[in-house]
């Protein structure tokens, strides 16, 4: 599912911050209405975080949390969100292993300890 990538990240990124709420919504929604709302809120949320996070030295954006710098992804596509949707419109099962996939995202440490 490499072309949902950065909706993973996305969503890889609120739980690294311990904000479940998106991914659960979207690995529990029994259909594709659920799933949009939820992916609305999160790509909102996520480009006030963005928008507001720092910048190091290598132009990398990051968030502290818990003395821990996170990194911030980058946003996902336009197109990927469409063709998303369009999959959760024809198989809801897409969602859930979004969701999954998010949940089991492995981590890069950075050279500060943060996560990416």
């Amino acid at each position: 599912m490499v072309e949902y990538e950065g909706i993973v990240k996305m969503l890889r990124f609120f739980i690294q911050l311990k904000n479940f709420s998106y991914v659960d919504r979207i690995g529990n929604a029994l259909n594709p209405e659920p799933v949009e709302v939820a992916l609305h809120e999160a790509l909102r949320a996520f480009r006030s975080i963005r928008e507001s996070a720092s910048i190091d030295d290598s132009g990398r954006r990051y968030v502290e949390k818990d003395g821990k710098k996170i990194l911030v992804p980058g946003l996902p596509s336009d197109e990927e969100v469409e063709a998303f949707l369009n999959s959760v419109h024809s198989d809801i099962s897409v969602a859930k292993r979004v969701a999954t996939l998010a949940l089991a995202y492995p981590s890069k440490k950075d050279e500060s300890g943060g996560e990416e």
